[in-house]
């Protein structure tokens, strides 16, 4: 609906942007050949906002995760942030951090270890450098494990193994349509046509 007919801006977007914007704070901006550096250190780093781009069967993909932990050169975690009463990890929050996963590879990394971390946060803890501190805290402590994390009562934490053939497939399902294979298709969930900002436009 976007491509159609344009950005809609809300103020739910608007408070999502301003939340990720928050996040970052207290953080080093650096330049792209240090941050490089720093990757291929010896020490972790977390690279946030880091601009991902690459070809994909053709077509060329870019993204921007909330974050990536990288250990000499590995990326081991990308984290992603949502905001909702819901702690549930609905499957396009997955997606998009397996979207990322490939990014990564095609880019040249080594992803043998990659997992992701979706973090679903009561939206009245947006942008709170506490919430960044716990998640970082309690990913640190699971390691690299599968898992659902619970942060008192205002957050859920899901680690998951990236899998290529997971990322692949609901890729592959998307770019369908970015190509022109097939039509748009309709979500299953009516919860997303009430909030959604294009619904009169859908309904006409």
């Amino acid at each position: 609906m976007q491509y159609l007919h344009g950005k809609v801006e809300t103020e739910e977007k608007r408070c999502g942007s301003q939340a990720h914007e928050n996040m970052t704070e207290g953080s080093l901006e650096v330049k792209s050949e240090e941050l490089w550096q720093k990757i291929y250190g010896e020490e972790p780093i977390y690279a946030l906002e880091m601009f991902l781009a690459a070809q994909y069967r053709g077509v060329m993909l870019a993204g921007v995760p909330d974050s990536v932990l990288f250990r000499r050169g590995r990326p081991q975690v990308v984290l992603e942030y949502k905001f909702s009463r819901s702690r549930l990890a609905y499957p396009s929050y997955h997606v998009q951090a397996q979207t990322y996963g490939i990014l990564l590879e095609n880019m040249g990394f080594d992803i043998s270890e990659l997992f992701y971390a979706i973090v679903v946060a009561d939206p009245s803890t947006r942008g709170s450098s506490e919430l960044r501190e716990k998640v970082l805290e309690i990913v640190s402590g699971n390691g690299l494990e599968d898992a659902e994390l619970v942060i008192d009562d205002y957050a859920a934490v899901y680690m998951c193994r990236f899998r290529r053939e997971d990322a692949e497939r609901h890729l592959s399902w998307a770019l369908e349509y970015w190509t022109g294979s097939r039509d748009a298709v309709a979500t299953e969930n009516p919860n997303k046509c009430l909030r959604c900002e294009y619904w009169e436009k859908c309904r006409a």
